[in-house]
């Protein structure tokens, strides 16, 4: 093979032993003849980052162009590949829907500005079509690039990521049952992580241990700690690190209902609801996996992290130096700022500006107030709040559709109701409240309706009901419905030809990243899903069979089915728009109408269908990641199952801990003098599975409820609208208009105050939309530097305040001990 026709993928700074590891990519054409792009709408054409859409031509020298190889796949050498077919081609090239950017109407699409009729000025950039499609934002963001030979999954990964993964489940569980607590963030986790792994490097023996006749070989200390290891260690704890969903199951059962499933019932029922999910996430890899158009904007920001930590090729030690300096300005820039809306200022979290010119006027504070009001005009200057929409790196598109759907709902639809008191609106304490309501309009008791038993106390329901609901909330509920049908409406209109075209497409990657992975690294064994998923079948099926859970076997089954119903449209939107819709109304839905008086019914069939799906895009996600960062898939999945399942164990251990020491204060016999062991969550949990499965939605959505129903069938038929404008006039505005997304961000209070409109479409669109377009080169190098820095220093801070309890701090005017957002009259 001549040495001129094969290009080398550099190596990264890992290898420290000299030796020239470069990796032959393929055999590159010598010569291409552009592609034509039609100005008629392709009659294929997809949703926002679908493949299948005309898009723009690779450069004719990157090492993306392929040549066609009759014996498709990868030759041991990595030299023979087959080409893109037509379709695939289109699936690499055509993802500049994905950022907003491209209409396809538009005939002097590639054009630099100097070929520009009339001279128009454009953006600043060599190649305006390279640096405007999402194949080309990953291009300058992941490093094309591998070492096949540095150390992944050794004995520093098990026993860092192991010690991590049971101190962040530990922490979490326990601040689920607190009212005032940081999150455990996954940033800590890996800037912790960074220095014990080089510690281990430094210290550690280098002793080597074999076993089963040498067949099992491992070193306590192979070598250099290197970027691979360290990206396990993060989904291992990660993965891990968290309070189990089903847990508030346990919490409920035992302090409301007063049954306990003991401790074979209760881990059966955290690993199977934490695991069966990652069974199904083999069915996900060639769909949202593979293709470029799947982005998975989140991933792009860990990439970047572990980029600037560990350094990246070895030409770009200087682009690495700025990166790694830009991100230790910006994280302790940001640690030190978060003090202010944190301790010292917290009137920045949510600065109401209608409150502050006149408090006094209720309509000024119902429509100012961005906590218990509309929030008009309100912002925040708090990162906590900002970052937490990830306007620094969800496209432009996405988020402008999610604040659309929140400012039009907010701002307009509310208030028109709220003042023409639209089902008795102005009645209800606030009017965004999540709370539930008697007939008099004062908080409804869930316990004055349930018999010693928990059963329904019929007669005492028939005398104080209606339940009652704000108008928001009600309508909510209704909304949350259009967003499941519109979903699988918008995922059927716009994506059908690449699910097609994605499974169709065997042998043919279509992606650099993906060439790599799959010639270097086996794949993950379909016996390992497999294996996963019927032993958490079979544990799942023992707890309906043999424990007090009120759900049969076939429900069960059910509840799996309705999430792989959803698995693909939800899957596809998360990895484009970066935002996962839940199932957890519509399976209490579901389930209050099968099984109306059964509570743990109800929960328990919520859990393994909302869990189900978001487990498996979870491992779906790491998948990309790992994809992006070329870590073997096998020893991915060994880490995020051992992860969950060595997280889901240290979960019910705190669990039963913690009840057994603060019972009085979470059951509520005792008020905690400290505020803090009030036991919220469990409670709200209670309260919904009492709605939903003791009363029932048979019931719930009575009288004037009853036209919420209504939201199913509006959510199959809005997607058609914007579809039919893109067939009919083509434009990627027509394209970019994601039904899903903006019902999705119309709902997002109380859980997502109204603060976060104004400063998450101003960071968006400076980042994702003006430094994109007109400082290219900044964007590249920094953009997912500054996202990752701001989100870790702010969950540092976080957890630094908590630690030394530094929360309290004198009051003054911006620390108000009324209303630090000065909504209240006196404050």
């Amino acid at each position: 093979m001549q040495e001129q026709s094969v290009h080398y993928s550099p190596i990264v700074e890992d290898s420290t032993d000299g030796e020239d590891r470069a990796i032959p990519l393929r055999d590159l054409p010598s010569t291409s003849t552009p592609k034509k792009h039609s100005s008629k709408p392709s009659t294929s054409s997809t949703r926002s980052g679908g493949a299948g859409a005309a898009g723009p031509r690779l450069d004719p020298t990157s090492p993306r162009r392929r040549q066609q190889h009759a014996g498709g796949g990868v030759t041991p050498d990595g030299t023979g590949r087959e080409s893109y077919d037509e379709q695939e081609e289109e699936d690499e090239e055509a993802v500049l829907e994905l950022m907003g950017l491209r209409d396809d109407n538009d005939e002097d699409y590639g054009k630099t500005s100097e070929e520009e009729e009339g001279g128009k000025r454009g953006p600043m950039f060599k190649d305006e079509g390279d640096v405007h499609n999402a194949v080309a934002m990953v291009k300058k963001i992941v490093p094309e690039s591998d070492d096949p030979t540095m150390t992944t999954l050794t004995f520093r990964v098990v026993l860092l990521g192991s010690i991590l993964c049971i101190f962040g489940a530990a922490v979490s569980q326990l601040f689920f049952f607190k009212s005032n607590a940081p999150s455990f963030s996954s940033f800590f986790i890996i800037l912790l992580a960074f220095p014990l792994g080089h510690l281990c490097a430094n210290h550690l023996p280098d002793r080597e241990y074999s076993f089963f006749e040498n067949r099992v070989r491992f070193s306590l200390n192979p070598g250099p700690f290197s970027k691979k290891e360290h990206l396990l260690i993060g989904v291992l704890a990660g993965s891990g690190a968290s309070a189990a969903y089903a847990g508030e199951i346990i919490s409920v059962q035992d302090l409301y209902y007063h049954t306990e499933l003991g401790a074979i019932g209760g881990l059966l029922l955290l690993l199977s609801t934490q695991l069966i999910g990652f069974g199904f996430a083999g069915l996900t890899y060639r769909l949202l996996v593979r293709p470029s158009s799947m982005l998975w904007p989140s991933t792009l920001v860990y990439v970047t992290l572990y980029e600037t930590l560990h350094g990246g090729a070895k030409e770009n030690v200087k682009e690495t130096r700025d990166r790694m300096r830009y991100f230790s300005l910006s994280f302790l820039g940001i640690f030190s700022w978060q003090f202010l809306p944190a301790v010292v200022f917290p009137t920045l979290t949510s600065i109401a500006v209608l409150c502050l010119l006149d408090n006094n006027n209720i309509v000024m504070r119902t429509l100012g107030s961005g906590f218990d009001g509309f929030g008009l005009l309100d912002f925040s200057l708090d990162w906590s709040v900002i970052g937490g929409t990830g306007a620094l790196y969800t496209p432009f598109f996405a988020q402008s559709c999610y604040l659309l759907g929140l400012a039009f709902n907010m701002w307009i639809v509310m208030p028109f109701l709220y003042f023409t008191n639209f089902w008795n609106a102005r009645s209800y304490d606030s009017p965004l409240a999540a709370h539930l309501y008697n007939s008099t309009f004062g908080r409804f008791d869930v316990m004055e309706i349930l018999n010693p038993d928990l059963s329904l106390n019929e007669t005492r329901y028939a005398e104080i009901q209606p339940i009652r609901l704000t108008p928001y909330f009600a309508l909510s509920y209704g909304v949350s419905f259009a967003v499941l049908t519109s979903a699988i409406a918008t995922v059927i209109l716009w994506h059908s030809g690449d699910i097609r075209s994605a499974f169709a497409s065997r042998g043919v990657a279509g992606d650099i990243h993906v060439e790599m992975l799959e010639r270097s690294y086996k794949p993950i064994p379909k016996s390992y899903y497999l294996t996963v998923l019927f032993s958490m079948l079979a544990g799942s099926t023992a707890l309906v069979l043999f424990f007090p859970v009120q759900l049969p076997v076939w429900g069960l089954y059910l509840a799996i089915i309705l999430a792989l119903i959803f698995l693909v449209p939800v899957g596809i939107i998360a990895a484009i728009t970066n935002t996962t819709l839940g199932l957890n109304v519509i399976t209490e839905f579901v389930a209050g109408f099968l099984w109306p008086g059964k509570p743990i019914a109800n929960i328990v069939f919520k859990v393994y269908g909302y869990m189900t799906l978001v487990q498996c895009i979870d491992l779906t996600a790491d998948m990309k990641l790992g994809l992006y960062c070329k870590i073997p898939p096998r020893s991915l999945f060994i880490c995020q199952v051992y992860g969950t399942a060595l997280g889901s164990v240290v979960n019910y251990s705190l669990i039963r801990g913690v009840i057994n020491a603060k019972r009085p204060y979470l059951d509520g016999t005792l008020i905690d003098p400290t505020s803090q062991w009030s036991g919220r969550s469990p409670e709200i949990f209670m309260s919904a599975s009492t709605i939903w499965g003791l009363v029932g939605p048979a019931r719930f959505f009575s009288g004037q409820y009853h036209v919420l129903y209504y939201g199913f069938l509006i959510g199959v038929f809005l997607p058609v609208f914007p579809w039919l404008m893109y067939k009919r006039y083509g434009g990627h505005f027509w394209s970019n208009i994601s039904i899903p997304l903006i019902l999705h961000g119309s709902i997002g209070p109380p859980q997502r105050p109204t603060n976060i409109i104004i400063p998450g479409f101003i960071v968006s669109f400076l980042s994702q939309f003006y430094a994109l377009r007109y400082h290219t080169k900044w964007f590249e190098k920094y953009c997912y530097v500054l996202s990752s820095a701001l989100d870790a220093g702010t969950s540092i801070n976080a957890l630094t305040i908590y630690i030394f309890g530094l929360s309290s701090f004198s009051e003054w005017w911006g620390n108000s001990a009324v209303d630090t957002e000065h909504c209240v009259p006196g404050s």
